[in-house]
């Protein structure tokens, strides 16, 4: 064999080694890409580990959207529970019982002296009592002088101040009833309502008013009277009177523009059950379907 041809041979060998080598190297390389692919973590799995979840997430079957706390904690520390509320629909079509007046004297509780400016009504349903202080509390933090002026009024008190208005609209009773409810027809007798400040159109230009607009949901309560409902509620607009019925029903409402009277037929709510604060009054009825 020549000289010349032993190099080429010897060339061949290597190239043909070289071949083998890179070949080698690209499957070690796919293999392990292959087994890193297997092993890597799910990303969806580690984003919501990580707390982040994705819209197409929340529509999965696998992942739940998060859940509104039932609790909300005011600015003044106070937690108050969201779900419970009190929908009782008194009007002069839905009268409470005669007994009523006497029954629920064990349902109300003393407002404190700091949240009241009236010594002379001074009681609200125990199951307001929280809610009810606790949104004056924030409103004075604020630097809103929000008082309670007229919450429970007994029949007695209630017939007093009828026919006083019937007296001034000479004798004529409907209309008296549409200033001042007959007693046992009142929300005032029910001790879930409360007038604040005064019990006078003034109240709609007052600071007070304004936070009110602006905040008395969050503590569960509604205008009661609104402008151009009168034909519904058969009362005439109340800017001071103010309706506990629970945080979640009051945010509705106000979304829904609608009356206490309208909340409750489209719910096709039974309020018999929160007649006077037994433990079916802190069940939430479902939210309302169009």
């Amino acid at each position: 064999m020549t000289k010349k041809r032993r190099k080429a041979i010897i060339r061949r060998r290597v190239f043909i080694a070289t071949i083998a080598s890179l070949l080698a190297a690209v499957v070690a390389l796919i293999a392990v890409v292959v087994i890193a692919i297997k092993n890597a973590p799910d990303k969806k799995d580690e984003s919501v580990k990580a707390g982040y979840v994705s819209s197409e997430d929340i529509s999965s079957s696998k992942v739940e959207a998060p859940q509104e706390p039932e609790m909300f904690v005011t600015p003044t520390g106070v937690e108050l529970d969201k779900n419970f509320g009190r929908l009782l629909l008194i009007n002069g079509k839905n009268p409470l019982p005669d007994d009523y007046d006497t029954n629920v004297r064990e349902y109300l509780v003393e407002i404190d002296e700091k949240y009241r400016n009236n010594n002379n009504v001074t009681q609200i349903h125990r199951d307001v009592y929280p809610y009810i202080t606790a949104m004056v509390a924030a409103a004075q933090a604020d630097g809103v002088d929000l008082r309670v002026w007229s919450p429970f009024r007994d029949y007695a008190t209630q017939n007093i101040l009828f026919q006083r208005q019937v007296e001034r609209c000479g004798g004529d009773e409907q209309e008296a009833a549409t200033v001042v409810a007959r007693p046992g027809t009142s929300e005032h007798n029910t001790g879930l309502c409360a007038d604040f400040n005064m019990a006078d159109d003034a109240f709609e230009q007052t600071e007070m008013y304004t936070w009110m607009r602006e905040n008395a949901e969050d503590y569960g309560f509604i205008l009661r009277y609104p402008k151009e409902k009168e034909e519904i509620t058969g009362v005439i607009y109340e800017s001071w009177h103010w309706r506990f019925v629970g945080i979640n029903n009051a945010k509705l409402i106000n979304e829904l523009g609608v009356t206490l009277e309208e909340f409750i037929q489209m719910k096709d709510y039974d309020p018999a059950i929160d007649m006077y604060g037994d433990d079916s009054a802190s069940s939430m009825p479902e939210q309302i379907i169009d």
